[in-house]
Parts: C-alpha cells; sequence; structure tokens
C-alpha cells in the first residue's frame, strides 16, 4: 500500500509542484517542449511595426503550426497495450499520444499445449478415479481496447477481453472468462528531450464464475510506475525505445472462486485455476521493454521480459488435501517469467497498425505453486489497431487574383432527365448518365425521383448512355436548339411515358425535357454448386432435386467432376436434396440471390456398413440415442450423422405416412418438468429431420416425460436406457409383396 501510496503522489503532487516553481512541463509522448521564437530587433520599432514585420510574424507563426502538426502526425502512430496504455504488448511507455487522439485495438490470442498435468504435478482425474500424468490445453481469447489521449498529460483507457480455455482432464472441460474489464488513468511527462516518467493506475472488474455480472469482492487494482527512454530524442538520434514498469497488483481474483471450492471441501484444480486466470495472492511485476524503429518508423521489432513476485498479503494457507501436488509460496520460491518477442507494422499513414508477438514462458511452467496461475508455454498474439485525430488539420488558403476577359455569350439551355422502367412510371434512383459523345462532361447520376438535370449547354446533338442495377443499359438522345430569335417560344416538351407524371413545365430559359425508358432484366438468379464426400472426393452421377421459393421443382444429375447447375431460379430460400448410390440422402437450402451464381458445396455421408437404424413393421429403430444438452432440448453435434440416416430412411420409404416422435426421460426432477423436456426434445428432433428433407406432415411431436420407461430407474445404467426419443409408425402403406420367381420347367434329359 506505500507504493500505491507514491503512485498517487506522482499523479496529483508532480504536476502542481512544477507549476508553483514557473517551469514548463510538457507531458506526451516524447513530444519536444515548444518555445516561442525570440523578438527581432527592428530599426524602426518605435513607429510601430512595419508590413515587412507582420508577414515575418505570419511566417513565424506558420512554421509552429506545422512542427506541432508533424508531432501529431508521429505520435498517431502509438498503439495501446493489452490492458490499454500507449505501449508494446505488456509493457506501457511513460509517453502518449496528442490531446484528442483515439486508439482502438483488437487482439487476438492462441496457445495449444500440454503442460498442466505431469508425472510431478498430476491431475486429479475428471471420472474420480485416479489420476491423469498428460493433458492438452487449448486456449483462445480476443482483446478490445479503446484510448483516449484527454490532456497532452493524461491518457485514459478501457480494455476488456473474452477468453476460452479447452482440456479434457477437466470437468468441465471448458472454461469461460468473459466481460473481465479494466478501465484506466496514466499521467506522464518529459524531464528532458529524451527521458520521461510516469505513473498509471488500473481498475480490474472480474466477472463471476457460474454466473452474469461483476464478482465485487474478485475487484482488483494495479498501481504502475513508468519510466521510459527514447533515444530518438538524443542529439544524435538513436531509433531505440527502453521502457520499463514496476507495478504493484492487488490481486483477488481467488474471491471469485471461495464459494465453488467451500461446496466442494477442497480447493479448484490447476487447470481451472489456468483457465479462469486466478491468483490467490498479490504480486509485484517488474516489466521492461525495448523497441527498434526501422524502415522510417513503419517496422517496430521489440522485445519484453515480465517477471511477477508473489505478495502474500491474504495470508493464504496451502491446502494439505490438494489432489495436484501443487507446491506452495511458503516453502517454493517462484517467481513466473516470460519472455516477449513481436513487431508492429504501420503500412500506410493514417496510424493503422498491424501486431504479431510471440510470449514464451521461462519460469512457472512445469513447476506450480498453489498461490499462481501457471504460465503457459507460449502464446500467440496478432491483433490490429487504428488511431485518429479529432483536431481538424487548419487548411492552407493560397489566393490568387486572376483577371479573365467577360465574355459575353446568348445563354445556352438545360436538359432535364427522367429515368424510369420501361411500360411503367417506376423511377430509377442512382442510374448512372454518361455523356456518350462528350466524354470531357462529367458523368451525372439520378436522384432519388429517377431525374437528372444538365448544366447549360451548347447548340448541337447529345446523347446519353443509362446504365443501372437491374436494368439493360440504354440511351437517350436529343437536340439543343436555340430559339431564333428573341422573344420565341421554346420548343415544346417531349411527350412522358404511358403512366409516368407529367414533366414539369419549361423554365424561361426553355429547358429541354428528355424521357429515358430502361428495359428491367429478370429477376432470377442459378445455384452452382459440387458435390462430395466426407473425405473431399467428387461424387459424380448423384441425383440432386431442387424445389424453389414457388414450390417449382428440378431435377438432375452431377457431372464426373460432381459439379451441378440450375438456372431461371426465382428469389428466396430454395431446397436441395441429394442422393447417390453408397451415400445417405442429404437436404441443404440456400438463399437464391437475383442476377448471381449462388455457390454451394454439398458433403454427402457415405452409407455405414453397419446400420444405426432399422424400418420395422410398426417402429423404426435406432442402435444410438440421440444425444442433448444436459436439461436441455439441444441436440449435440455427434448426432448429426444418426439423424441423417434416420431422415435417409424416411425419404426412403416413402410408404410410411406419419410417424410419432416420442420423447421420454427418466425420473431425475419433477414430472411436470419431464415431460415438458420430452416434448421439447421431440419437437427439436422433427425440426432437424423437417429441415432436412423429411415433409413435416409425416411426423408428429409427443412428449410422455418419465410415465413409459422401459426399465426401473434404479441404477445409472437403467436411467440411460429411459432416457431416449422412439419413432412408432401410426400410418402406413400396406409393404409391396415379394414377388415369387415362376417355377423352372423341367427338360428331361437327353438319350
Amino acid at each position: 500500500m506505500k507504493r500505491a501510496g507514491l503512485l498517487f503522489t506522482f499523479l496529483f503532487v508532480f504536476p502542481a509542484v512544477a507549476h508553483a516553481q514557473g517551469g514548463t512541463v510538457t507531458f506526451g509522448g516524447g513530444a519536444a517542449a515548444q518555445t516561442s521564437a525570440p523578438p527581432r530587433a527592428n530599426a524602426n520599432a518605435s513607429a510601430g511595426p512595419s508590413a515587412e514585420r507582420e508577414l515575418l510574424d505570419e511566417a513565424i507563426k506558420g512554421e509552429g503550426k506545422e512542427d506541432e502538426w508533424a508531432e501529431r502526425d508521429r505520435k498517431l502512430n502509438e498503439a495501446s497495450t493489452l490492458t490499454g496504455g500507449v505501449g508494446l504488448v505488456h509493457t506501457q511507455h511513460a509517453q502518449g499520444g496528442a490531446a484528442g487522439q483515439f486508439r482502438v485495438g483488437f487482439t487476438t490470442e492462441f496457445m495449444s499445449a500440454g503442460f498442466l498435468c505431469s508425472r510431478e504435478f498430476p491431475c486429479a482425474s475428471p471420472t474420480g478415479a485416479g489420476t491423469v500424468t498428460s493433458d492438452s490445453t487449448d486456449h483462445i481469447g480476443g482483446r478490445l481496447t479503446l484510448d483516449m489521449q484527454v490532456l497532452k498529460w493524461l491518457d485514459t483507457y478501457l480494455a476488456t477481453s473474452a477468453l476460452a480455455n479447452s482440456n479434457a482432464a477437466n470437468r468441465p472441460a471448458l472454461l469461460q472468462v468473459l466481460g473481465d474489464s479494466v478501465l484506466g488513468a496514466k499521467a506522464h511527462a518529459n524531464v528532458n528531450k529524451w527521458f520521461s516518467a510516469g505513473g498509471a493506475f488500473e481498475l480490474w472488474l472480474v466477472n463471476g464464475t457460474g454466473s452474469v455480472g461483476l464478482a465485487g469482492a474478485g475487484t482488483s487494482a494495479k498501481f504502475r510506475g513508468l519510466a521510459t527512454a527514447d533515444l530518438r530524442g538524443l542529439e544524435k538520434r538513436v531509433p531505440l525505445r527502453i521502457s520499463t514498469n514496476l507495478t504493484y497488483v492487488l490481486d483477488n481474483t481467488g474471491e471469485v472462486v471461495k464459494d465453488v471450492e467451500t461446496s466442494r471441501g477442497a480447493p479448484i484444480t490447476r487447470i481451472e485455476r489456468f483457465g479462469l486466470n486466478i491468483n490467490r495472492v498479490d504480486h509485484f511485476d517488474i516489466h521492461l521493454g525495448a523497441e527498434l524503429f526501422a524502415a522510417q518508423e513503419k517496422v517496430r521489432p521489440f522485445v519484453e521480459y515480465h517477471v511477477a513476485i508473489p505478495i502474500n498479503r491474504q495470508d493464504y494457507l496451502c491446502r494439505a488435501n490438494n489432489p495436484s501436488r501443487d507446491r506452495c509460496l511458503a516453502n517454493e520460491a517462484l517467481a513466473p517469467s516470460s519472455l516477449t518477442l513481436g513487431a508492429r507494422f504501420f503500412p500506410w499513414k493514417g496510424g493503422f497498425n498491424v501486431l504479431t508477438a510471440l510470449d514464451v514462458g521461462v519460469t512457472g511452467v512445469g513447476t506450480f505453486i498453489e498461490e499462481v496461475r501457471p504460465t503457459p508455454p507460449w502464446m500467440l498474439y496478432l491483433g490490429a489497431g487504428w488511431a485518429f485525430d479529432t483536431k481538424d488539420r487548419p487548411p492552407v488558403v493560397e489566393e490568387r487574383v486572376v483577371e479573365k476577359p467577360v465574355a459575353v455569350r446568348a445563354p445556352g439551355r438545360k436538359i432535364r432527365g427522367f429515368v424510369h422502367e420501361e411500360g411503367s412510371a417506376a423511377a430509377i434512383a442512382g442510374a448512372i448518365v454518361t455523356w456518350d459523345n462528350h466524354p470531357d462532361f462529367t458523368g451525372l447520376v439520378t436522384g432519388g425521383d429517377g431525374r437528372f438535370a444538365t448544366h447549360e449547354l451548347e447548340e448541337g446533338p447529345y446523347v446519353f448512355g443509362i446504365k443501372a442495377e437491374g436494368y439493360k443499359p440504354g440511351q437517350c438522345t436529343t437536340t439543343v436548339v436555340r430559339a431564333s430569335r428573341p422573344g420565341a417560344a421554346p420548343p415544346p416538351a417531349a411527350k412522358p411515358a404511358p403512366g409516368a407524371p407529367p414533366a414539369p413545365p419549361p423554365n424561361a430559359g426553355g429547358d429541354i425535357q428528355l424521357d429515358c425508358a430502361l428495359q428491367a432484366l429478370p429477376r432470377v438468379g442459378s445455384v452452382v454448386g459440387r458435390v462430395k464426400d466426407a473425405e473431399g472426393n467428387t461424387v459424380a452421377n448423384a441425383t440432386i432435386k431442387l424445389i424453389d421459393v414457388a414450390k417449382k421443382e428440378l431435377s438432375g444429375a452431377s457431372d464426373p467432376q460432381g459439379a451441378f447447375r440450375f438456372e431461371q431460379l426465382g428469389p428466396g430460400e430454395a431446397q436441395i436434396t441429394v442422393d447417390a448410390e453408397g451415400y445417405l440422402v442429404t437436404t441443404e437450402k440456400v438463399d437464391v440471390k437475383v442476377r448471381q451464381d449462388n455457390t454451394m458445396d454439398i458433403v454427402l455421408q457415405k452409407r455405414p456398413k453397419d446400420a444405426l437404424v432399422n424400418v420395422g413393421k410398426t417402429e423404426i429403430t435406432i442402435k444410438q440415442q440421440i444425444q442433448f444438452a444436459v436439461d436441455s432440448a439441444v441436440i449435440l453435434p455427434q448426432s448429426n450423422a444418426l439423424l441423417t440416416e434416420i431422415a435417409d430412411a424416411l425419404v426412403k420409404n416413402p410408404r410410411i405416412k406419419r410417424v410419432e416422435v416420442q420423447g421420454h426421460t427418466d425420473n431425475t426432477g419433477t414430472a411436470e418438468r419431464n415431460k415438458a423436456l420430452s416434448e421439447e426434445r421431440a419437437a427439436a428432433v422433427v425440426t432437424w429431420l423437417t429441415s432436412h428433407g423429411v415433409a413435416g406432415d409425416r411426423l408428429v411431436a409427443r412428449g410422455y416425460g418419465q410415465s413409459k420407461p422401459l426399465v426401473p430407474n434404479v441404477t445409472g445404467g437403467n436411467r440411460a436406457k429411459n432416457r431416449r426419443v422412439q419413432f412408432i409408425i401410426v400410418d402406413q402403406d400396406a409393404a409391396a409383396p415379394a414377388t415369387t420367381p415362376a417355377p423352372k420347367k423341367r427338360v428331361p434329359p437327353k438319350p
């Protein structure tokens, strides 16, 4: 807490002291202090400023503005750390942007390794029997940052993250951390042209586990001391910047799992501690980073080193029954550390940057203590950011006086056109109008009312080319003729199209009204695709049936390369059913968009050698059960193959007119809940089948809850048997009679 007090003293007292001493303190990302130009002697000073002196003062002001904007442009090419604040990936600089500049950034992170379970540090088996000595951890996440330079010495920022970890050696296998956020502020100042110092405070808002919203007890804070040596400010410029951060972290993340550990009677596992980002003690973090500037500062490779020294402010005591054999801070002096290698690239001006970086774990990777989150062996970061300046650059105004002779000529005439659909008054907005016989004139665009107007034109013929999306290109022609004598009436306006609104009357200048009709293109589209199997091999001669949005049925077959094409289809959702020898029938849907090829790939599943579905006299039996999420009607992906085989059986047996899809549960929970759950699951199966080619009028969903058990609900195995979906045939045509071959004639043997 003493460290926190020192940082607050720096943040709020240092600027006031500097002001009181009458000094000029410049805060910002390595910005040089601005100084005014010294007064210049003038022999006629006593007589007042002369015109030459005024011009000289204006030139000096102009030079100052150019220097200011050069500095703002340089600061625009800065980026934020993962938690906000101008810096590298983990290390903040004691610098910032220019006042009024914003930064946004998005970074993804990825890691896949087996390091949390070993012979020395085993993990408890998720089944409860024995231990696990190997694992595979997959980590992926995303971080979003927003940085705002409020004043030239004050940088504020916000960051939020969403992380997911998957490890089959744990239950649950998937651990997610959603919405942890950081609110921070950083004050920074230039000590001289190449050295800066500052401090930052961050509030870490931690989400709870197993619930929605923040866990108040887990709220944490960080107090940073910052120092940066930017060697670009030396008299002999060196393209190198070195920064260090000393951070005390009040880490209360261990509070968010306290209720879980109390209910278990044991600490959370090492895998959970890593996946949920849990530390049980505070830590003092030391960051050191160096950044090199190359290729006119567009390429910036950097290296960082980070070490976290645990501090047991909480007086946490290790558990004697720790199942993972983690060591304790009391007898294991371990400080997790990592090395970061990376680079930022600024491919063009305007504050856009691309990040790539790799964390390499140094300590805390293979040795674990219960109080500290394990360090991953590596972590890959890919990201991008964009900075923008809210301050407008002052325009450069040049005044020139050009004397031009005034030409006296008779006024020209304008052409006012109306572009519409042929045979209709429907105006065509956004049509492109070009001058076919005057390519030196700038083209026009029709407004929302389908009209356009030209400037005043000289006498002569004018040909307009008209193009609009969804219409065939057209052409309109007219001739501008001036009145032969003053006061003569202008030519009559062109006759409007049938049903079109009357054209406005010519004005005093005699504007010419022009009617332009375009022919609409057919509003149809095409479906183009390829049939493949699960291994990526093309399937030739597959029978393909397509039903478009108007219920028109088309059929065809795939060519030797597995390709197919259907044309002249109305816009909307179309259904495609594919059947091939040796494969299960598959149905897909495609949204047909007009005037384009709508592409799709259809993947067929090979018909299994051992069928899981059997069509009986009164029931379609299945050898496996359809899997749902716990206490839910959500069908798990591993059941898709089984459901595809069920759909295939129904499509291949059209004599079956109606099937009752029955949902059954065990007796866990209340009877009312089980009844509702069984109905929801039966309906989910019907929905899946109807969306994959089975007619909806052939299926009806019924839920029976726990009322029809197959076996007594006395063991876990029996309850699993009772949780089932059955397919009962309630209406069908008689099966076709088997054909009996005709008896062969007996032929007497030859003598």
